[in-house]
């Protein structure tokens, strides 16, 4: 959502809801919202950074709703009869959302509000598709009509710096920060760095986020466009970029990808209980045999990811291992996943699985003192240590995106430095109140 430069464009948002009544449209919240762009995310092509004044008092009180949600099983259909909407009625509005969003894609759980005119009718739905996408359909002078309408957001940027001390997760929220930006950063660099073997006290993570608040829904989104992870005070620092294919990814700045063929842990911010070993006395038999793999301790019914996309090979129980699931990928390599609790939904023998699909959940069966995965890496016919493991990079980032990528990393890097400066003069300034004036003049509008 590109912004000309030296403009301190308005607040837009208004919340989906005036969309459906039609007699809210004439009032003038029309111009709040635009038709969903190409990326299915509603993220802008370019780093949007935006100022503006408070826009609070732009929200008019919602119309009469109530809100239904799908349950296992669930048509569009069936969630409009309980609305005792009439059959003729329902159908016109199936026939209008499915002309602007999938009638096969509503999931257990996801949200519809109902909007009643004064006399109880059900004048519109809202239904969030994510943080800034909303499926609107709304009774107009000749029927149901629906569109998906994406919210124009004010995304204002700034600078976080987390000092690990404890756990990573806990350093971002130590700040008052949501546990999902951590987790979503861990994910980001899931494919370089291993969150319980890599990170040591003192290393730090610095990010460029930016910031958009949607008061119709109370919510709160964090978007990463740049971060850095400086672990033994070298820093591996990644920035997001919409390639040539229309997807965002991130890179290095010298163009290369982070995300690489295999994760490199299958859980996320866990205990190592054991590692690999070709002589270790087992706790439950009590005898010394090699252990080919890595335990990481977990409560029970923690997600299992599979690090890499492949194929369903084996799923069974087996005495030792428990439940498990052996996945084959590209290259001859194979993973191994032992003492689930139980298998996730879809996972079978010759299904594919994607990297980071969850596939199974910590479990404590087969010869096991406690709830933990056994996770196991066979290439060329035999098992290496999966700490040691490294797989080969993605794809770089293409020949014909370097130009306009170089250009990118520039832009980032002087607005980082510069509200990283802005922000280091309001601390000094917090313990000193006259140098407070100072520090806040030079609190400017920054564009990219």
């Amino acid at each position: 959502m590109a912004r000309a430069a030296g403009g301190r464009p308005p607040a837009r948002l208004a919340a989906a809801v005036l969309l459906v009544a039609p007699a809210l449209l004439a009032a003038g919240c029309r111009d709040a919202w635009r038709q969903a762009p190409a990326d299915p995310h509603g993220q802008p092509g370019e780093v949007a950074v935006l100022a503006a004044s408070d826009w609070s008092d732009r929200f008019a009180p919602p119309p009469p709703a109530d809100t239904l949600r799908f349950r296992s099983g669930d048509t569009l259909d069936a969630l409009l009869r309980r609305l005792d909407l009439p059959g003729e009625e329902r159908r016109n509005i199936a026939r209008a959302v499915a002309a602007a969003h999938d009638l096969g894609s509503f999931r257990a759980g996801q949200a519809i509000v109902c909007l009643r005119d004064a006399g109880g009718a059900v004048v519109g739905l809202q239904c969030p598709l994510d943080f800034t996408r909303d499926l609107c359909a709304w009774r107009g002078a000749t029927g149901w009509r629906a569109a998906v309408l994406t919210a124009d957001l004010d995304w204002r940027p700034r600078v976080l710096t987390a000092e690990l001390e404890r756990s990573f997760v806990e350093s971002f929220t130590a700040q008052g920060e949501d546990g999902d930006l951590a987790v979503r950063v861990a994910d980001l660099f899931a494919g370089e760095v291993d969150f319980f073997f890599d990170l040591r006290r003192g290393d730090r993570m610095e990010l460029l986020v930016e910031t958009a608040h949607r008061p119709d829904r109370g919510a709160r989104h964090d978007r990463v466009l740049a971060a850095r992870l400086v672990l033994d005070g070298e820093g591996n620092t990644a920035y997001l970029f919409p390639d040539s294919t229309g997807g965002n990814r991130y890179f290095h700045a010298d163009g290369g990808s982070l995300a690489r063929q295999f994760l490199r842990a299958p859980l996320r911010f866990t205990r190592v209980s054991s590692g690999f070993s070709r002589d270790r006395l087992h706790p439950v038999l009590g005898v010394h045999r090699p252990h080919w793999g890595v335990d990481y301790a977990a409560p029970a019914g923690t997600p299992v990811m599979a690090t890499a996309d492949g194929v369903v090979r084996e799923k069974r129980c087996g005495s030792e291992a428990g439940r498990f699931v052996r996945l084959r990928h590209a290259g001859g390599i194979e993973t191994y996943y032992m003492h689930l609790s139980r298998w996730a939904r879809g996972v079978s023998p010759g299904a594919r699985v994607r990297k980071g699909q969850v596939i199974g959940y910590v479990g404590q069966t087969g010869l096991a003192t406690g709830p933990h995965l056994d996770y196991r890496i066979r290439t060329d016919g035999r098992y290496v240590d999966p700490r040691r493991f490294r797989s080969g990079p993605a794809a770089p980032l293409p020949e014909a995106d370097r130009a306009a990528f170089a250009a990118r990393v520039a832009e980032t890097d002087r607005l980082w430095r510069t509200l990283a400066r802005e922000q280091a003069a309001v601390q000094r300034a917090a313990a000193d109140p006259f140098r407070l004036a100072a520090a806040e003049s030079l609190q400017t509008s920054i564009t990219p």
